[in-house]
């Protein structure tokens, strides 16, 4: 059964940056797409996924929304929604590492 890491370019963001964010599979998949990318623990928007042309990797990029410093900050992907060229379907979750969005300091003029 397929199984899938995903990586972000940079886990420590700062308000109102992006970074990349890509979904490396064990395998050749098929059935990837949007509506497998689950976002409920990342605060955020992705973008449109691109293929690689292995058929085991995609990317996309990630914009955390600002102020995001939650506990658990990850981007996860439902396995079952895949399947390799047997027809096997992944099963559970496969998550980021956490990241973590900070804003800039105050700052003062004298």
């Amino acid at each position: 059964r397929p199984s899938a890491t995903i990586t972000l370019a940079d886990t420590r963001l700062s308000a109102g940056e992006s970074t990349t964010v890509t979904f490396a599979f064990s395998e050749a998949v098929t059935g990837f797409d949007a509506s497998d990318v689950v976002l409920s623990e990342a605060t955020g928007t992705l973008g449109p996924l691109a293929a690689g042309s292995d058929g085991k990797t995609w990317t996309a990029t990630f914009t955390p929304t600002a102020n995001a410093n939650a506990a658990s900050n990850r981007i996860s992907v439902n396995l079952a929604g895949v399947a390799d060229a047997a027809g096997n379907a992944g099963v559970g979750n496969a998550s980021s590492a956490q990241y973590s969005v900070h804003t800039a300091g105050p700052t003062a003029s004298i």
